[in-house]
């Protein structure tokens, strides 16, 4: 039985703050001691995180990543519930979290591990290193000219794009910027990689699956800066001659499931419809 639950909300969505409030009340009545607070707050999720059984997120897939981003060196499990307009990290609703409470604190619900990537950036940046779930991309920003990405797999010149980006994705971000690049669907689990082209310019416009062991380097071959992109959120610019390195990374971002496991197959096929 669980102790002690973190429930995060999005901090601009009404709606995710009433039913954080309602959920600690119902948990209470359990005998389970909770926290509410913002999913925003990176201090606040570290600082929940390690005292907690389960986390609990509240709003879009970009909230739930927020969290999970934060959350996963610990290895605490994390709960989505989903107010966003996709939801393909949550399979829960405010509406169908009524009927499952019960279930969750007696913790009847199955692990669901989803690989993460380790992002090491070569110059100077903002950042120099980041832990992704969805995907990187080096991509042109706002300028309106295609960039040039020499990519090398496992230490070996593979191909150089003339392209809008270049995007190295886990499965978790299969059903996010990859596929709206044209990219194939991994199944959640899977410890695979994409390498997938945006808006390729005189190349194959296809992903190319990638085992999940691949040392993947991105360099910036153009004569003008690029951005670099963590996730669609963590974002730094990326000069001529920059390397970015992206491996899969030990730690695996650990979702709570309460439904089948068939139930991401459900979820594409209603959502994608």
């Amino acid at each position: 039985m669980l102790h002690h639950v973190a429930i995060l909300y999005h901090p601009h969505r009404k709606k995710a703050v009433s039913v954080a409030e309602w959920l600690a009340v119902e948990l209470h009545r359990h005998g389970v001691s909770s926290t509410v607070g913002n999913a925003w707050d990176p201090d606040l999720v570290a600082e929940v995180g390690p005292i907690s059984d389960l986390l609990v997120a509240l709003g879009g897939d970009g909230t739930i990543i927020q969290v999970a981003r934060t959350a996963a060196p610990v290895g605490v499990p994390l709960l989505g519930i989903n107010l966003g307009r996709v939801g393909f990290l949550a399979e829960l609703t405010p509406e169908s979290l009524r009927n499952q409470v019960a279930c969750i604190v007696e913790e009847r619900f199955w692990i669901e591990e989803r690989t993460m990537l380790d992002v090491r950036l070569q110059g100077t940046h903002a950042w120099d290193s980041a832990l992704s779930l969805n995907e990187v991309s080096v991509a042109r920003g706002a300028s309106p000219r295609a960039v040039h990405v020499r990519t090398c797999l496992g230490g070996e010149d593979f191909m150089t794009y003339t392209a809008d980006g270049v995007l190295v994705s886990t499965a978790t971000g299969s059903t996010a910027y990859s596929l709206a690049a044209g990219g194939p669907i991994l199944y959640p689990e899977s410890r695979d990689l994409l390498l997938t082209p945006v808006a390729p310019h005189l190349h194959i416009g296809r992903s190319v699956i990638l085992s999940g062991d691949t040392h993947v380097c991105l360099t910036l071959d153009s004569d003008r800066p690029a951005v670099v992109t963590i996730d669609g959120t963590q974002e730094t610019g990326l000069e001529p001659g920059h390397m970015v390195e992206v491996v899969r990374s030990e730690t695996v971002a650990r979702f709570a499931r309460v439904a089948p496991r068939r139930y991401f197959y459900t979820a594409i096929a209603d959502r994608l419809r």
